[in-house]
């Protein structure tokens, strides 16, 4: 991944950070402790992906649901397909007015690329795919994740017929993250070392720019 791919990335990541934080600053839709799991029974709205996460390496994936009010329940996922897996979550009930004209279009514009629609049960499968690759070279799902993830209850991932690849180039590739300080991303090397050997993985950090 080159420098500038590794910007982009950074970018990426600062927009969702700043959606998630106007989220969860903005009045609640749903009444105090409505979990992801109430709303999986209901008909799926829409499901969208970057169309080419599986070229960049990471991206935000979202699943929307439709309950009986005309509100949409959501759950977004940042996803890196290359290494770490569900690098952050975030569960939410919007009116479908504040969806369309508001969540919506922060969504599609902190991607790089194109959105796309897809089954959503290959929409579960890049996600439980990407988790379970992460898990194997040890790391865990982010915090947010758990409760984001009961949205995707009732979805079957053998539906989908499409197989996904994890890593990059056979291996896991790992790209410092604008969240990641200089340590955590030493100990993450580390631990790909330990799991990998030294040859077995990718990875590339980039110093702080100095203020």
């Amino acid at each position: 991944m080159a420098l500038s791919d590794k910007k982009r990335q950074k970018k990426r990541e600062q927009k969702m950070l700043k959606r998630k934080e106007k989220v969860q600053s903005k009045p609640r839709e749903a009444p105090a402790g409505k979990k992801a799991a109430n709303f999986a029974g209901f008909p799926v709205y829409e499901t969208l992906v970057p169309e080419n996460l599986f070229d960049i390496g990471i991206g935000s994936v979202l699943l929307a649901r439709k309950i009986p009010n005309g509100n949409l329940a959501v759950s977004a996922f940042v996803v890196d397909v290359f290494c770490l897996g569900i690098k952050n979550g975030l569960f939410q009930v919007f009116s479908e007015s504040y969806y369309r004209q508001n969540f919506k279009p922060q969504f599609i514009e902190s991607q790089e690329g194109d959105v796309e629609e897809i089954d959503p049960s290959c929409l579960k499968k890049i996600i439980e795919g990407a988790r379970s690759y992460a898990e194997d070279l040890g790391f865990k799902p982010h915090r947010d994740y758990y409760s984001a993830k009961d949205l995707l209850k009732g979805i079957d991932t053998n539906d989908c017929p499409v197989s996904y690849t994890f890593g990059k180039d056979g291996k896991p590739y790992y790209v410092r993250g604008p969240k990641e300080t200089i340590g955590q991303a030493q100990r993450i090397v580390h631990q790909l070392r330990d799991k990998c050997g030294e040859d077995g993985f990718h990875h590339l950090i980039i110093l702080d720019e100095p203020d």
